[in-house]
């Protein structure tokens, strides 16, 4: 699944001109905490809060309140904006886009196109949101854990045909692999837990129903 699906594509963006004290009211204003910066409709650089707050709290051990709005007032964007912010494409993968942030340590991501062009943005919260619908965590059916102590060819195959053949439908599953061993979380459609993890269990499987 790409991030073109997660983003926010109707992005509110500022020009490297406008005063800081404008970019603070838009984020109150809108609830963010990041700006795109765009000059002749190409991405140029980041604003943030923590920019902004790093900004204030250098000034504020040597300049009295009244100063210190005064200076944030003459202060543009261009000044502080993060120049080289990291961005990425509408077709990275929501994987790509986690490991990306973690990596460079943030929490958003401006998504522009070949040109620069700013197409939408991502944040840490959409990464989470994607991972949850993903995982179908918010369905309405149960969830079961399989455990597996020996990795072999078919074990994916097996377990849905057990399942099958009971006529339980699966909406999600995942593999999650932990030293030696392998836990699959299957999401059925239905409450009907008990009946699963009877058939699994029967099958061979450890199972267990969580919720």
């Amino acid at each position: 699944m790409n991030i073109k699906h997660y983003m926010t594509p109707d992005v509110i963006t500022i020009k490297p001109d406008t005063r800081v004290t404008e970019a603070v009211d838009l984020m109150e204003k809108h609830d963010f905490h990041s700006l795109p910066v765009i000059k002749n409709d190409s991405f140029v650089g980041l604003i943030t809060e923590e920019l902004i707050k790093n900004k204030t709290s250098s000034a504020a051990t040597s300049l009295s309140i009244y100063e210190l709005n005064y200076l944030l007032d003459k202060t543009i964007v261009e000044d502080i904006m993060e120049k080289d912010a990291q961005t990425a494409s509408k077709e990275l993968q929501i994987e790509e886009a986690a490991l990306l942030m973690v990596d460079n340590n943030i929490t958003v991501l401006p998504i522009i196109d070949e040109n620069k062009k700013v197409e939408g943005i991502i944040t840490y919260k959409d990464i989470f949101r994607a991972l949850i619908e993903l995982s179908g965590y918010q369905s309405k059916g149960d969830r079961l854990v399989i455990e597996i102590d020996e990795d072999k060819v078919g074990v994916l195959d097996n377990i849905t045909f057990v399942l099958a053949s009971e006529n339980i439908s699966i909406s999600h599953i995942f593999v999650n692999r932990i030293e030696n061993r392998i836990e699959i979380t299957v999401q059925i459609s239905e409450k009907i837990g008990e009946k699963t993890k009877k058939a699994l269990v029967k099958a061979g499987y450890e199972t267990r129903i969580i919720t």
